[in-house]
C-alpha cells in the first residue's frame, strides 16, 4: 500500500531511531521507544504534515526494532501498515499486522511492537475534542464519552472516501486552501472513519432531516442536555421565536412536534446507552435517568421507535 505524500512539511532521511523518537514525540504522538535488533546504522526515514487540526506521520526504522509506546491523553490514532510487518503484543493476545492492516488507537494506550525491517507506519493523531465535535455534528449519538473504538484490526480500504480523503490531504499545498477548508476536509476524514470503525456511536434518525439553523441549534442543545427536562418555552426562547413559530417550524422541517422531535433524541439516547454502557443492571434505571417516569408507555415509544422492547437491548448487551 502506497499513500502520495507529496506535500509535507517536514522531511528526514538517514535518521537514528532515536531521532525518530524526538520527532513523534515533539510532534504529539506520545512516547516511542526504539530497540533496534540489528544494525545501529541511521536508516530511519520520517515524513510529517499538519493539516487543520489533523497531524500526519509516516516512518520507517529501516531495521528491526522493538517499539514500545505511550500514546497521549487527549487524541485518537489512526494507525496503518503501509508496508513490512508489525507483531503486536498484550497481556491477553499477541496480532500480526501486515500491509494494509489499520488500528484505531485510543487515547492513553500502550502499544508494544516488533516491526519488521522493511514495516512502514502511517499515524493520524486526532485531536479528542474534534472527533468529538465531528461526531456531534454527522449526527453519531454516543452515551459514554469518549467514543470507544473496536480494538479490532480492520483492512484499509484501497478505494472509496477514506483512502481518497487520506491521500488529497497528503497532497494538498496547504497555502492553497484556507483553514476553514482544511477544517472541512479534516471532518470528512473523520467521518469517513466513523463509518469505517465500529465504536459505540450510531448515527441518529434525525441528523439529516433538516439543514435549517434553528433545528440545528435546538439538535445540539437537546444533547448537550439530554437528561434534562426541557420545555417548548426554552426551545422558543433559544431561537428567539414564538412558540406558534417554533411549532410551525418544526412541522415544516421535520413533520414533527417539537415535543416529539426532543422525545426521538432522548430514546435513541436511551438506545445507546443500553447497547453499548455495560454498567447498566436495569431499563429503569436508564429511563428514569432520561425522564421517563412512566415505564409503560416509554417501553411502547421506544418499540415503536427502536423496533425492539428496552429489555432486548439490555438483553443483547449482556450476551
Amino acid at each position: 500500500m502506497k499513500f502520495n505524500f507529496s506535500a509535507c512539511d517536514l522531511q528526514v532521511v538517514d535518521a537514528s531511531a532515536q531521532t525518530l523518537a524526538g520527532i513523534l514525540l515533539d510532534k504529539g504522538f506520545g512516547e516511542h521507544h526504539f530497540i533496534q535488533q540489528a544494525s545501529q546504522e541511521k536508516l530511519a526515514t520520517l515524513r510529517f504534515k499538519e493539516f487543520g487540526p489533523l497531524s500526519i506521520l509516516e516512518y520507517a526504522a529501516g531495521v528491526p526494532v522493538h517499539v514500545n509506546s505511550s500514546q497521549v491523553a487527549n487524541a485518537y490514532f489512526l494507525n496503518v501498515i503501509s508496508a513490512g510487518h508489525s507483531v503486536e503484543q498484550s497481556h491477553d493476545r499477541k496480532r500480526v499486522l501486515k500491509a494494509g492492516d489499520s488500528t484505531l488507537v485510543m487515547p492513553k494506550a500502550h502499544l508494544i511492537s516488533n516491526d519488521s525491517a522493511g514495516c512502514k507506519k502511517l499515524i493520524v493523531r486526532i485531536p479528542t475534542d474534534f472527533l468529538h465535535q465531528t461526531a456531534r455534528e454527522f449526527g453519531y449519538l454516543s452515551s459514554i464519552n469518549p467514543i470507544q473504538f473496536d480494538a479490532k484490526v480492520s483492512q484499509f480500504p484501497l478505494a472509496g472516501p477514506l483512502f481518497n480523503l487520506l491521500n488529497d490531504i497528503l497532497q494538498q499545498d496547504k497555502k492553497e486552501l484556507n483553514e476553514r477548508a482544511r477544517v472541512y476536509y479534516c471532518r470528512l476524514l473523520n467521518s469517513a472513519i466513523l463509518n469505517m470503525f465500529n465504536s459505540n456511536v450510531r448515527q441518529s434518525s434525525l441528523s439529516n432531516e433538516s439543514l435549517h439553523r434553528h433545528i440545528e441549534r435546538i439538535r445540539n442543545y437537546v444533547l448537550d442536555n439530554i437528561t434534562t427536562d426541557i420545555t417548548i418555552d426554552e426551545l422558543a426562547n433559544l431561537c428567539q421565536i414564538s412558540r406558534k413559530s417554533l411549532y410551525n417550524l418544526f412541522e415544516r422541517e421535520t413533520g414533527l412536534t417539537p415535543s416529539a422531535y426532543v422525545r426521538r433524541l432522548k430514546l435513541e439516547s436511551v438506545h445507546s446507552e443500553l447497547k453499548n454502557n455495560e454498567r447498566i443492571k436495569n431499563v429503569t434505571q436508564v429511563a428514569l435517568k432520561y425522564g421517563f417516569t412512566n415505564l409503560g408507555r416509554f417501553s411502547a415509544q421506544y418499540r415503536e421507535q427502536i423496533g425492539e422492547l428496552p429489555s432486548q437491548t439490555l438483553r443483547d448487551l449482556s450476551y
